[in-house]
């Protein structure tokens, strides 16, 4: 620990001027350089059109959730209700009362490839979990329900219109199978150590279950993969991300504009938001009724925009030749090469003023003259301030992750049921004040998403970005969410895989829904985005759609994206310990190394702008796809012997 302490130590003063010195942008492009193979790899998208290209990832996801909807006759449905009353405690005395374990005797050392000694704490009534069902569907619901419910489904609607939505749901209902699957065998093959402490996830189910099917030396390799990736995730997207985008959304909800009542010299030596545009040459690809369609040049894969007629002719716009365009646009345009100056910002600190401005951002500059400074620009009294921030939220993280999985759901247990009704309560209200037009925003949805019409890629393109929203969110499939069901309460692994099927349907069929509902309708007039045009923060827009109708919006949105980011860090430091513990044994000593290691990097996400970083953990996260499908397709069979049984033990002590 002494040698720990000490590294933190000697890393503390580059965390603290990371985003000033501009290390942290150096690091991210030598990172970027080694691993982006493996992101590459891991998103790679399979051609299926000239326009629609699909990430293989989520193709095997959705086939898999399809496969496990159909394996288990339609569980998302059968056993939605025995879900709730689970949760609701109405089998609390089937699940603690008898048991269906094997008996070992004492000359046995390992009984189907667990210890005898974990078979007798799994058999003592005292030791068979640590938390409830409840704390257990919102610990893992903490680490899901988030920045993708807010941010994610503005930029599936921007590309897919409105009928992304119904995709999405579609997606999160089928997702509710995998979610089932895996969270029943994250409970069968759990280890529960002699104080209590509960092990699982996939690492257990994939070594264990595959020796039983006599895989043995393949289920240990696909554990120790899975466990890498798991590792990676946590300290990226499921901690670094997290924090940075909490940071950016308060300092984003400080910032006031710089106008020409502002002193510019006080502005000297301060962190500044710049707006401007990028310009960039596009081809039109093809022109319909209401929109036209850009490919981007020098780019590999295709990266289609898509513009109304009306934004098309607008002075952002201009062929090659310098010409403007007007609205009489046609099909003779296709071909055509364009300049399109795209939005960008610019963050940097102010070196100096004068009749220019000087902008600075590691090794990068910006000169721009006063007035395009004066009005585009914008000041936080929190910039350059995110270590300060990030401490704080590692303070709290490592107080709350200290305590182990109990402590955590403790905590999301309150967290996560308070900011979710926060949350949906604001859309609800804003849903109130509209609900003429709900039957319209439905109308849209459910036309959007069979037509597609001045979308890219039309029907496909539109069911592909609902899936890949849903996915993404939910995690459906990527097992991290069993290795928080596997402490629940129970001696029936069933049941809390029919808990687990309730995540998707909160996650994506019931927020994110809201949050489509929400946007779809404040976008009636084409202010807030423009379908078939990605918007690129995804936050800021579905702020812009509440605050349409609730002025304060903004502070709950800030408040709420938060404690997501709060409550997301805490859940998936479990995932990730569970997995370290796995490589590295489960000694104190190394608990706390990796909840050191975790905690620093929560400063270092806030105070940091690592995105090649990040993406490679965001990588990590759906590559543990592979390992965790495999051994979910080996061991559906279990899953289903798993059902039968608690479903026959109802049945017998209910009657039903």
């Amino acid at each position: 620990m002494k040698k720990l302490l000490s590294l933190l130590l000697i890393l503390m003063p580059t965390i603290l001027f990371a985003q000033e010195k501009g290390i942290d942008e150096k690091i991210d492009e030598a990172f970027g350089a080694y691993t982006g193979w493996f992101v590459d790899l891991i998103f790679y998208s399979i051609p299926f059109t000239d326009t629609i290209k699909v990430p293989w990832v989520l193709i095997v996801l959705v086939l898999g959730a399809l496969y496990f909807t159909l394996y288990f006759k339609l569980i998302n449905f059968r056993g939605f209700f025995t879900a709730i009353n689970i949760v609701k405690g109405k089998y609390d005395e089937i699940e603690s009362g008898g048991d269906d374990y094997v008996e070992a005797s004492d000359s046995v050392s390992k009984v189907e490839g667990d210890a005898v000694d974990t078979i007798r704490v799994e058999q003592n009534e005292d030791h068979h979990g640590e938390v409830s069902h409840f704390q257990a569907l919102t610990a893992a619901l903490s680490a899901t329900v988030g920045l993708g419910n807010i941010a994610g489904v503005a930029v599936a609607i921007s590309i897919g219109g409105p009928g992304a939505t119904f995709w999405m749901i579609i997606a999160g209902i089928i997702g509710m199978a995998s979610k089932f699957a895996e969270c029943t065998l994250g409970v069968k093959y759990r280890e529960i150590g002699e104080d209590g402490t509960v092990y699982g996830g996939p690492m257990y189910y994939l070594s264990k279950g595959l020796k039983e099917k006599g895989f043995l030396r393949a289920g240990q390799i696909l554990a120790i993969i899975f466990a890498i990736m798991c590792i990676g995730g946590s300290f990226g997207g499921g901690n670094m991300f997290q924090s940075n985008q909490a940071f950016a959304m308060l300092e984003s909800y400080s910032q006031s504009e710089i106008d020409s009542t502002t002193n510019l010299q006080e502005v000297q030596g301060s962190q500044v938001f710049y707006s401007h545009f990028e310009n960039e040459s596009y081809t039109v690809d093809r022109v319909t009724e209401d929109s036209v369609f850009l490919n981007q040049l020098n780019v590999e894969e295709d990266n289609l925009v898509g513009l109304t007629i009306e934004d098309f002719g607008k002075d952002s716009i201009l062929l090659a030749s310098d010409i403007q365009l007007k609205d009489s646009i046609s099909e003779a345009w296709v071909g055509e090469e364009v300049i399109c100056y795209k939005p960008s910002i610019f963050k940097g600190v102010v070196k100096s003023v004068g009749d220019s401005v000087v902008i600075e951002r590691g090794d990068k500059s910006m000169v721009v003259a006063q007035n395009n400074f004066i009005g585009n620009s914008k000041t936080s009294p929190l910039s350059g301030s995110g270590w300060i921030f990030g401490l704080i939220m590692s303070i709290l993280v490592g107080i709350v992750i200290i305590g182990g999985i109990k402590k955590i759901a403790s905590v999301t247990d309150k967290i996560v049921p308070f900011m979710v009704v926060i949350y949906v309560v604001s859309a609800l209200t804003i849903l109130g004040i509209h609900y003429a037009e709900i039957p319209g925003a439905f109308g849209q949805i459910f036309s959007g998403a069979f037509t597609g019409l001045g979308i890219a890629g039309g029907f496909f393109g539109v069911l592909v970005q609902g899936f890949r929203r849903a996915a993404f969110s939910n995690e459906a499939g990527i097992g991290s969410a069993s290795i928080a069901h596997a402490a629940v309460k129970t001696k029936y692994a069933a049941s809390e895989g029919l808990v687990a099927l309730l995540e998707p349907f909160i996650d994506t069929v019931l927020v994110c829904t809201m949050t489509a509902l929400v946007l779809v309708i404040s976008n009636g007039n084409g202010d807030i985005m423009t379908y078939g045009q990605e918007v690129t923060q995804g936050v800021e827009v579905t702020s812009r759609a509440f605050s349409a109708s609730i002025s304060w919006f903004p502070i709950v949105l800030t408040i709420a994206v938060i404690l997501f980011a709060f409550s997301t860090m805490i859940s998936w430091s479990y995932y990730g310990y569970q997995a370290w513990s796995y490589l590295f044994g489960r000694s104190k000593r190394v608990e706390y190394i990796y909840k050191g290691l975790f905690c620093l990097f929560v400063i270092v996400g806030a105070a940091s702008q690592l995105g090649s970083v990040i993406g490679f953990s965001d990588a990590m996260i759906f590559a543990m796809l592979v390992p965790n499908m495999i051994g979910l397709f080996i061991l559906a069979p279990k899953v289903r012997d798993e059902l039968k049984k608690f479903m026959d033990k109802i049945k017998t002590v209910t009657g039903k």
